[in-house]
């Protein structure tokens, strides 16, 4: 288990979204726009993120991805959980 700056997971997960075609920049500062909105109903008010290991950053792409794919965004961000 490690803590990555809030700052610093945000601009992590938007830069692996980057680089699916399917989402690109755009995509993923959307992503970034429903974390900050996920983090304000939920009263995730940290500064720092815990994460299991690295790979959950990249785990967390991968199912935005699918529910880009599947239309399913709101129903990724009711299921998201850090």
């Amino acid at each position: 288990m490690f803590k990555i700056d809030k700052e610093d997971f945000v601009f992590e997960v938007t830069e692996e979204l980057s680089c699916y075609e399917e989402i690109g920049r755009e995509g993923a500062e959307k992503w970034a726009e429903g974390f900050e909105k996920w983090c304000i109903e939920k009263r995730n008010k940290a500064d720092s993120i815990s994460l299991k290991d690295e790979s959950e950053i990249f785990d967390i792409a991968d199912e935005y991805l699918e529910a880009v794919e599947e239309g399913k965004i709101s129903e990724y961000w009711k299921s998201f959980s850090l």
